[in-house]
């Protein structure tokens, strides 16, 4: 009788692909079948994150809830997997008696076998997952690890130092998932713009996205989570040019003050960071920006956080994700004293509140474009809408458009910008006159 398997996956986009990674291996032995519920579960695996505080609690609240499932019915089996497992071993086997299995970040290909007790070999794993996902969206996983350095980071920790895929395997991967009916690729890693750093090539994330441009299928190429000071005129060339990589660009800066950036550890300077934007939004027009910003860094002062506040203000990012920033141990500003956590959440509002203002001021210039948007769902909020994106959208971290009419998911249709939905969503209607996005 085949096993039922309940799935829980916890954390970023590349923790997601080491999940689809090991659903598809388990897939592949024929004997699981998957449930969305744990009661229904001979098995529920938990994938964790173990990156700062809140993230590490959410994993722990999830592992116990498995735990709970295990002790009404004795037979179940929990397996833990991820990051909170790579960070902390020992502590959680002695913590977690009732675990059955643990798997680190880099035991995700032995899933089968700490899950299933079975040995199984693989020529190329990589072609056997799963995506979880809707069906026309994928995330590209490119490297392992990162070895930038950042003070407050603890990716190195529990992901070892930077270590790239082999280009064939990537181009590969992708064209497979172009073959399952995936037309958006999201290009992913710590850092997308040291791509074969680890191997001497100083330009392989360029010659990546010159052969995932020529897979027939994939349409739109989403670059993610790039380095500020990696980020080359070739690549930037590259991008204004494509017809594919679309003109929007991920660039988490974490904070502008000289003084903050170099206790963070990051390689650049503020006006290096000016610099850079400037010369995106005048070498690629249109370009949609979003970049991040940790607030209350242990060397943030009054001076410094104004500094911030005035840099968010003048430059107007297209979308902002805001941290709050968590002493991690085991990083080198774990030894720096932290702010107060009052400090930190009244710095954290008056940017959200800054940037909320930011949000409606240029989306109210986008009524009357149109757009090239990509359907993702049928909208539960507004009945007679699906929910679509533009280029300006990455899926589930940016605000939405809400397209009029009856679609399918994964078609790409014209659309016209009729009015905002709220200070981040849009409304829209199929159209074929209108104003060219700028």
């Amino acid at each position: 009788m085949k096993k039922k398997v309940a799935v829980i996956s916890l954390g970023c986009p590349k923790n997601l692909v080491d999940t689809e990674t090991m659903v598809g291996l388990l897939k592949a032995t024929g004997d699981v079948v998957f449930v969305d519920n744990l009661q229904d579960a001979d098995i529920i695996l938990v994938n964790t994150c173990g990156f700062i505080q809140p993230a590490k609690e959410e994993s722990i609240d999830e592992i116990l809830n498995a735990i709970e499932e295990k002790k009404e019915n004795p037979e179940k089996k929990v397996v833990v997997a991820g990051c909170l497992y790579q960070r902390y071993k020992e502590e959680l086997k002695k913590e977690l008696p009732e675990v059955d299995s643990f798997i680190g970040t880099n035991e995700i290909l032995s899933s089968v076998e700490k899950i299933l007790n079975r040995k199984v070999s693989y020529s190329k794993p990589y072609l056997l997952r799963e995506i979880l996902t809707p069906k026309h969206i994928a995330y590209l996983k490119i490297s392992e690890g990162c070895s930038n350095g950042c003070t407050y980071c603890a990716i190195p920790l529990i992901r070892g130092g930077l270590r790239s895929r082999p280009i064939d395997e990537v181009f590969d991967e992708a064209k497979r998932l172009s073959d399952l009916g995936v037309r958006e690729l999201y290009v992913i890693a710590q850092d997308t713009t040291a791509y074969l750093y680890d191997r001497g090539e100083r330009n392989g994330l360029l010659k990546l996205l010159e052969r995932l441009e020529r897979i027939e299928g994939i349409e739109w190429i989403r670059l993610m989570y790039t380095y500020p000071s990696h980020i080359s005129d070739s690549l930037i060339d590259f991008i204004s040019n494509s017809e594919k990589v679309v003109k929007y660009l991920d660039v988490p800066l974490q904070h502008i003050s000289d003084k903050v950036l170099s206790s963070m550890g990051r390689k650049y300077t503020r006006g290096d960071a000016e610099k850079l934007i400037e010369k995106l939004r005048r070498r690629i027009p249109g370009i949609a920006i979003r970049t991040t910003f940790i607030v209350g860094f242990p060397t943030e002062g009054e001076r410094e956080f104004e500094e911030l506040h005035s840099f968010i203000k003048d430059y107007q990012f297209d979308w902002v994700g805001f941290f709050k920033y968590y002493s991690e141990e085991g990083t080198v500003a774990y030894k720096l004293e932290d702010l107060p956590g009052e400090v930190k959440e009244s710095r954290l509002s008056l940017l959200e509140e800054t940037q909320f203002w930011i949000y409606e001021k240029k989306n109210k210039r986008l009524v009357g474009k149109e757009f090239d948007l990509i359907v993702d769902r049928e909208s539960d909020e507004m009945p007679g809408f699906w929910e679509a994106r533009s280029y300006r959208n990455a899926y589930e971290i940016d605000g939405i458009v809400y397209l009029k009419g009856s679609f399918k998911p994964g078609e790409i249709v014209r659309g016209k910008v009729t009015e905002l939905a709220s200070n981040v969503d849009l409304i829209a209607e199929p159209s074929n006159e209108g104003k060219e996005a700028e």
